[in-house]
């Protein structure tokens, strides 16, 4: 009966300590720059240039039928969210709003 009592033990203690752990590092964050009016490339270069990498901006097609932009030089941003100064990060990545260029 006391390797029963001493598993017991030992698995309440590491129940406990999972309980315990602290919680996850928080992601790292940053401010969102004023890409409203660039090339898309350009806006895509700084905005990962921002994150050092670690985000990639989100687009959409800001009217008409969705289009995937391959060519980012074919396209200019519309609208940002967040706007300049807004916070954003690996969970919460910029949206950006594109035209073809003049289109905005």
């Amino acid at each position: 009966m006391q390797v029963g009592r001493v598993v017991g033990a030992a698995v309440v203690l590491v129940a406990g300590a999972i309980a315990v752990a602290a919680p996850a590092a928080a992601q790292p964050s940053w401010e969102m720059p004023d890409v409203e009016g660039e090339v898309l490339q350009d806006a895509w270069d700084t905005v990962v240039s921002t994150t050092d990498g670690a985000v990639v901006p989100e687009t959409a097609v800001a009217e008409g039928p969705p289009f995937e932009q391959y060519n980012l030089n074919n396209w200019e941003v519309c609208s940002q969210s967040p706007s300049e100064g807004g916070e954003i990060s690996a969970d919460a990545p910029p949206e950006l709003e594109v035209m073809r260029p003049g289109a905005c």
